[in-house]
């Protein structure tokens, strides 16, 4: 826990790459996302893709987009879960600073002043949240939606047809002004830190490693058990299911 509370330190000494080439010319590497982290974030980027896709699709009950969208939702409440239990880089503990943090570091990159982080710097910690929160807020919109013909969110019925249509409305747009531009910006940032500060950011979150360093935050992923991230993924599952059902919603009705 003492790695994970460490202070934040915006004005960092340079990394090792830059002080010597001992490290990167023995190709030494650190262990900084587990595979549960790694599957997750690439199968919620499959997902939404899908439901944006198949929102277009000739299908009036909305089979495809349903079954996306509970995998989203299930996934945000996986991650929730993660959260707590994953390895040290995944869990919030790990990444969630306050808003003065986050303001410090990106005066500090502004200067190029800025320490390199293992898992997600104070910035890059803010956005996950964000993205969680607009995905979460983007799926329970759409399950109290109606098009007031076929297809319809589970609780839908719940709310009457004039907030149902309200909240369709809010929800197709929600998806550009929402998830669309801060996906956009997490990919803008992302190729920041990998072509402009020369952080392989996009590589580790495909192999899991990156060049051992003098990281802020950790010196080297620790926890992320395959088991627990089973365990989470069915508490996820189970939870959203149940919530479904529980409320008088059918989870699987045209799918």
């Amino acid at each position: 826990m003492s790695e994970q509370r460490s202070a934040y330190k915006p004005y960092s000494q340079p990394p090792a790459e830059h002080s010597g080439k001992t490290s990167s010319a023995k190709g030494d590497v650190v262990r900084a996302w587990d595979l549960p982290t790694r599957l997750l974030k690439w199968s919620l980027v499959a997902l939404i893709l899908v439901a944006w896709v198949s929102s277009g699709f000739n299908d009036p009950d909305m089979t495809v987009h349903k079954a996306a969208g509970y995998g989203v939702l299930v996934l945000v409440v996986y991650r929730a879960l993660w959260g707590v239990f994953g390895s040290s880089t995944a869990r919030f503990s790990g990444f969630v600073r306050s808003p003065a943090a986050v303001w410090t570091y990106l005066k500090a990159l502004r200067l190029n002043r800025a320490g390199r982080y293992l898992g997600h710097n104070p910035a890059g910690g803010l956005m996950v949240i964000g993205l969680i929160v607009v995905c979460g807020v983007q799926v329970l919109l759409g399950m109290f939606s109606s098009d007031g013909v076929t297809a319809s969110g589970p609780f839908a019925g719940l709310v009457g047809d004039t907030v149902s249509s309200w909240a369709a409305s809010i929800h197709a747009a929600w998806f550009y002004f929402a998830i669309l531009a801060l996906a956009g910006l997490h990919i803008v940032a992302n190729f920041y830190y990998q072509f402009v500060k020369r952080e392989n950011l996009i590589g580790a979150m495909i192999t899991g490693r990156k060049r051992r360093e003098a990281y802020v935050d950790h010196k080297e992923a620790t926890g992320g058990s395959l088991p627990v991230a089973a365990v989470c993924l069915l508490t996820a599952f189970g939870l959203v299911y149940g919530t479904v059902t529980l409320f008088g919603g059918s989870f699987f009705a045209s799918i």
